[in-house]
This record gives structure tokens, C-alpha cells and sequence, in this order.
């Protein structure tokens, strides 16, 4: 059995005061893997892409929302069945403070919205956020986040290439 991957991806934790006490963002995925079941709003990081400016971005491009990392809360591997077959995933899940927006589903999510925190335990949800949402007060009480520290090297300076003719 072939798995294809690593591959990269991150989810954005968005959680906000509402009406009724926290809210949770979640989205109902519209693909494999686990199509049809509630999630964290994210996808893949793009290849030079900080981590937390893809979080950003796929919040974006799935919801509309609109928020500021915080931090790495969770990290989740999986081998599941994705588009292209058996995939090996590694997804890190940012904290987000929520900054605007109303949930609007976008191409990758079937449904998008906010959830009071003590519903959430009765929606299908995906291995990952089940996992995440069980401790999610603790992380949030506990302030456990990690920040990527980001070190780029391209190769050599342009300054130090030689010239052929």
C-alpha cells in the first residue's frame, strides 16, 4: 500500500465571545478526507508559505473570517483517504483571535458557523477537532502556544555567484 505525503496543512482554532458564552468556528468539509464532517476551518500550506500566514489565508478562502494568530495549540498526524489517494497529513492547529467577519462557506467547506463550545461534543466532527475541542478550554486557560521561528536560507547570495561566459 502506497501512502502519499507528508503533507502540510493547518487549521485555524477561532474562538469568540457570543450571545450565549464561547463560540467555536467550524466548517463541514465538503472533500475527502472525512467529507461531511465538522472541522476547523484550513488546508495545505503552500511551499515557502509561513505557517501562520497560511492559517490566515485559508481562514479567509473558507469562511470569510477574518483573525490574528496566535499560536500553534495542537499538532495532529493522520494517514487517511484524501483526493489523490492514502495521504499521510501533518496539520497544525493556530489559535486565532477572531477580528471580523460573518461565517460564509467557501469553496472547500459545505457550511460554516459559529458553535456555542458546549454543543460542539454532539456534532460529527473529525478525529482532530474531537481531540482538540475535548481540551480546548485547557488550552485556552493555559495559554499553551507555540510561535514557528522561521529560518530561510535560498542558497548562495547573489553577490557570491561567479560569472560564467
Amino acid at each position: 500500500m502506497k501512502v502519499r505525503g507528508p503533507v502540510l496543512g493547518v487549521g485555524a482554532i477561532v474562538v469568540r465571545k457570543g450571545e450565549s458564552g464561547l463560540e467555536v468556528l467550524l466548517v463541514r468539509r465538503r472533500f475527502k478526507p472525512f467529507e461531511g464532517k465538522w472541522t476547523f476551518p484550513g488546508g495545505h500550506v503552500e511551499p515557502g508559505e509561513p505557517i501562520l500566514e497560511a492559517t490566515v489565508r485559508e481562514l479567509v478562502e473558507e469562511t470569510g473570517i477574518k483573525g490574528v494568530p496566535k499560536g500553534i495549540v495542537h499538532v495532529h498526524e493522520l494517514v487517511a483517504e484524501g483526493p489523490s489517494g492514502l495521504t499521510h497529513y501533518v496539520i497544525l492547529d493556530v489559535l486565532v483571535e477572531y477580528s471580523g467577519g460573518n461565517p460564509i462557506a467557501g469553496s472547500d467547506a459545505v457550511e460554516a458557523r459559529f458553535f456555542p463550545i458546549n454543543t460542539v461534543g454532539r456534532l460529527e466532527l473529525t478525529p482532530g477537532a474531537k481531540t482538540v475541542i475535548e481540551r480546548l478550554r485547557e488550552l485556552l486557560d493555559k495559554d499553551c502556544r507555540i510561535n514557528p521561528v522561521r529560518t530561510v536560507s535560498i542558497g548562495e547570495s547573489p553577490a557570491s555567484r561567479t560569472r560564467q561566459h
